[in-house]
């Protein structure tokens, strides 16, 4: 697992909100998460408007870019 911190960096600052203390714990998990042998099983939830979109695009973008698939379901 590759991780292109400017790449990351260059996607995340697109967002327009100042992350969450509950984001960034989750944000740093999953990085964690992807960086492990392990494979990743992963449920983020929480109240509407808190940015669970932005945490899981995150994810998404750092699976895709070494090489992985990923699918987003959203209600």
């Amino acid at each position: 697992y590759e991780f292109n911190a400017g790449e990351y960096q260059r996607f995340a600052s697109g967002f327009p909100f100042a992350e969450t203390p509950d984001q960034l714990r989750a944000i740093e998990q999953i990085i964690r998460d992807l960086q492990s042998s392990r494979p990743m099983d992963r449920l983020i939830c929480g109240d509407v408007g808190f940015g669970k979109t932005e945490v899981a695009m995150r994810a998404a973008f750092l699976a895709v870019q070494n090489g992985k698939q990923v699918c987003v379901l959203v209600p």
